[in-house]
């Protein structure tokens, strides 16, 4: 029973430890001395930017309602306002004269960089940031203005204050337009006054409820590739009927076979057969019988008549022998009245005269 006391007891001191602790973490402008004669509706901006982290006092009592700003402030502020991501392992700036080590305003390095990285700032040029620069009224209200992604409208705009530089007078008139800061009881915006703290708390605070964050682009959805199938190059078989390449039988005059010239079949130039040059019988040229060439007959060759060739008079041809010719029947031919008698003359042997015969008279009837 002691023990349960005793385990309550301590619960208790650790969730009073822990509320005292939440308490004092979480303050409002009612800490700070400073704040404590602003009306109502001005201390509930200060309250809001306070519990968001967005402002703290210079110290643990005072605000610095009415202290200058400076440009490394301001780059703090600016990126809290817009939600900005920051590193803060950075360690270096692009800003030569912004350095991680400065104990005054070495904190606003990471800031910096996301209002460049954002196009809020460029700097002084030139490489120059200026952090512990003080910020006039004008450059709060060119800031503002960018912060809210106005940079246009205001170089569309003109002005007449003339408390104002001639190249602000669009972002004044735009932030005095927007309600993001007010004129001064003259009525002149005093442009070129160093702003003070309460104006850069009340100004953000106008530009946070107007502030939308950009809308991050949308992932695009890939694109299905399609991939065709492989395309089949197996040359088709083809049958000896089908055959169109010049090879197997190919038409007469093709020249697409890639051969000698001739008929297409690729081989020498004929009639197709693949034999030589002649009727396409596959023999030797001639009349196309496949006989030796002569006139069609199948004999031997002469002119026409049917009768044994000669020299043109009629006569029959003589070797030079001496001998009377045959036909080839070993027999002596005759007058052709059908009689066997011999030709013969006195000396016993054919008479010719060259390789003509003399045929007595009263011979051959």
């Amino acid at each position: 029973m002691m023990k349960k006391k005793i385990a309550g007891i301590a619960l208790a001191i650790l969730l009073c430890s822990y509320a005292s602790l939440s308490f004092a973490s979480t303050k409002t402008s009612a800490d700070f001395t400073d704040l404590k004669d602003l009306d109502a509706a001005t201390k509930a901006k200060f309250d809001a930017m306070i519990s968001a982290g967005i402002f703290d006092g210079v110290s643990d009592t005072s605000f610095g309602l009415k202290e200058e700003m400076n440009r490394a402030q301001f780059a703090k502020v600016a990126s809290l306002v817009m939600a900005l991501k920051t590193d803060d392992s950075l360690k270096t700036s692009s800003f030569k004269d912004v350095k991680a080590d400065d104990a005054a305003n070495g904190y606003a390095l990471p800031y910096i960089e996301a209002l460049k990285a954002a196009g809020v700032t460029e700097g002084y040029g030139a490489g120059v940031y200026d952090p512990a620069g003080k910020v006039t009224k004008e450059q709060l209200a060119t800031f503002l203005v960018r912060v809210l992604g106005k940079d246009a409208d205001a170089k569309a705009k003109d002005g007449t204050d003339t408390t104002v530089s001639d190249w602000a007078q669009g972002y004044v008139a735009l932030a005095l337009e927007l309600k993001l800061l007010n004129n001064g009881d003259d009525g002149k915006f005093g442009g070129k006054t160093n702003a003070t703290r309460d104006l850069l708390l009340t100004g953000s605070y106008e530009t946070k409820q107007q502030y939308v964050p950009p809308t991050p682009s949308p992932t695009p959805t890939p694109t299905p590739v399609y991939t065709s199938p492989p395309v089949n190059t197996e040359q088709p078989s083809v049958s000896p009927s089908d055959d169109t390449s010049g090879e197997n039988g190919s038409e007469n005059g093709g020249d697409n076979g890639g051969e000698q010239p001739g008929d297409g079949s690729g081989e020498q130039p004929g009639d197709g057969s693949g034999e030589q040059p002649g009727d396409g019988s596959g023999e030797q040229p001639g009349d196309g019988s496949g006989e030796q060439p002569g006139d069609g007959s199948g004999e031997q060759p002469g002119d026409g008549s049917g009768e044994q060739p000669g020299d043109g008079s009629g006569e029959q041809p003589c070797d030079g022998s001496g001998e009377q010719p045959g036909d080839g029947s070993g027999e002596i031919p005759g007058s052709g009245n059908g009689d066997d008698l011999p030709i013969t003359d006195p000396t016993g042997g054919c008479q010719a005269i060259g390789c003509e015969v003399i045929i007595p008279p009263g011979w051959g009837g």
